[in-house]
């Protein structure tokens, strides 16, 4: 799933094609924030635990509001996060349901006190007295059949969302409701049984807080969201907490059994791309998976992209990836590569992996422009004979008596054309050097040219009759 994703929905009678531009998570809600293609429009995908609920051309977004909330405090994500994908897989996604039928089908599905939250998120649709009034009747129906402490869940979470609602704040402190009302005031633990609903709110609002985002990731557990938990085992690893290794291995614990190694792939490069720091052990799995799926390019930007020393352990990984990608298709990658190597490389490894690269930057950009690139490691490994034999051409390049040596050293690193070049120049300024011919007549040849080679071959044979 990439930024290039589509969403088809059929809205008035006529096709709208929508482009997703953002994801969010926060509460139990995931919501799309997607534009028409002329980027004039912006539309919400609202979901709740993944099942989808409807969308919404939105112009404006109420200052409080549910859905404004969500937008700034929630788990904000890319289109290339595997969650997306999940969504728009696992929904259809085809139309934007009207709030009416959407409503009778929540409260089929959902417990009073979810559907009342469900119900929150459209406030910025609907008249705020009306959905108070719809969540007060919850309150009021469980007060009639003597279940205090659900009503005063709903008394909570009207509360909560919306604290000027003078009824529901004298409800709330009624003393029928004041043993409740302690429960709250107590610890998160206490509620995990009585208001789950409540304790994963509280926990998304304290997701800096590693306790809460233990208890978050057991209430996931339980109640098998699994792709929810990965997208906060998503958010924990990318924000990089001390609990770096029992979330990484929470999050190896819960990737679907089906998932091929490509999803697998894709959801552990989410994380190591957004990550300010690198986290080994991830690195490690995430750069076997690539190089099994021979993803050079994406392996290269995974070990280069926080600018840090090339370590022994991922330097074989380098050294293959170099090997086997198509360089000169990706010269830009090689010009930016920001690549230094650790000092525990030796020079004879690094003399492996720059008989690859030197050559494909001389094709590419030059002589003037490779020295140039190469001088960092030149005092790094002064020794190296790729580097020796770039230095000197560096040296020798604009010396007319070395063009013979020059056209040499060019034809070792596999540069046909440059090599070609020196050789006819040297054959100016000595029009009887014999060993310049021989070397026009074997270049020609290995580069297909057999006319040109068949001319300095006749040269050749000439000048050795007439000596």
């Amino acid at each position: 799933m990439t930024n290039e994703t589509i969403i088809t929905i059929q809205h008035e009678k006529q096709q709208l094609l929508l482009k997703p531009m953002s994801l969010y998570v926060y509460q139990g809600f995931q919501v799309i924030e997607a534009f028409n293609t002329e980027l004039s429009e912006c539309y919400y995908l609202l979901f709740y635990k993944t099942s989808y609920l409807t969308g919404k051309c939105t112009t404006k977004i109420k200052r409080i509001s549910r859905l404004s909330t969500i937008l700034q405090k929630g788990i904000k994500l890319t289109p290339t996060h595997p969650l997306l994908s999940h969504l728009l897989t696992n929904n259809r996604v085809h139309t934007f349901p009207s709030l009416n039928p959407l409503w009778e089908k929540v409260q089929k599905k959902y417990s009073p006190l979810e559907a009342a939250n469900i119900l929150t998120i459209f406030d910025s649709y609907m008249k705020k007295d009306k959905i108070m009034k719809v969540i007060k009747e919850f309150a009021l129906q469980f007060r009639r059949e003597g279940q205090l402490l659900h009503t005063y869940q709903v008394l909570h979470l009207l509360v909560r969302f919306y604290p000027t609602f003078k009824w529901a704040n004298e409800m709330a402190k009624q003393l029928q409701y004041q043993s409740y009302h302690s429960l709250y005031q107590s610890k998160i633990t206490t509620l995990m049984t009585k208001d789950p609903l409540y304790v994963e709110q509280y926990c998304y609002e304290h997701l800096d807080d590693e306790k809460c985002l233990s208890i978050l990731s057991k209430i996931l557990i339980k109640e098998a969201r699994i792709t929810e938990l990965l997208c906060l085992s998503t958010h924990a690893l990318i924000h990089s907490t001390t609990n770096d290794k029992a979330n990484y291995k929470q999050l190896l614990e819960h990737l679907p059994t089906d998932y091929t190694n490509s999803e697998k792939a894709d959801f552990l490069s989410y994380i190591a791309l957004h990550r300010t720091s690198q986290h080994d052990e991830l690195s490690k799995d995430l750069l076997t998976l690539l190089k099994k799926q021979e993803r050079y390019e994406e392996a290269l930007l995974l070990l280069t992209k926080n600018g840090k020393p090339i370590s022994i352990a991922n330097f074989p990984y380098l050294l293959e990836i170099v090997v086997h990608m198509d360089l000169t298709t990706h010269v830009n990658i090689v010009e930016s590569l920001n690549l230094p190597l650790s000092d525990g490389i030796s020079p004879k490894q690094a003399q492996a992996l720059f008989q690859v690269i030197v050559p494909i930057l001389l094709k590419e950009k030059g002589l003037d422009y490779t020295h140039q690139w190469l001088e960092t490691y030149y005092r790094q490994y002064p020794t190296a004979p790729i580097l020796l034999k770039i230095k000197k051409m560096a040296a020798i390049k604009d010396d007319p008596d070395q063009m013979y040596a020059l056209g040499e050293m060019y034809y070792q690193m596999k540069q046909l054309n440059d090599a070609v070049e020196c050789f006819n120049w040297e054959l100016e300024l000595n029009p009887t050097n014999i060993n310049s011919i021989k070397w026009l007549t074997k270049l020609y040849l290995e580069m297909g040219m057999i006319e040109e080679s068949k001319s300095y071959q006749y040269m050749y044979h000439n000048l050795q009759k007439g000596s």
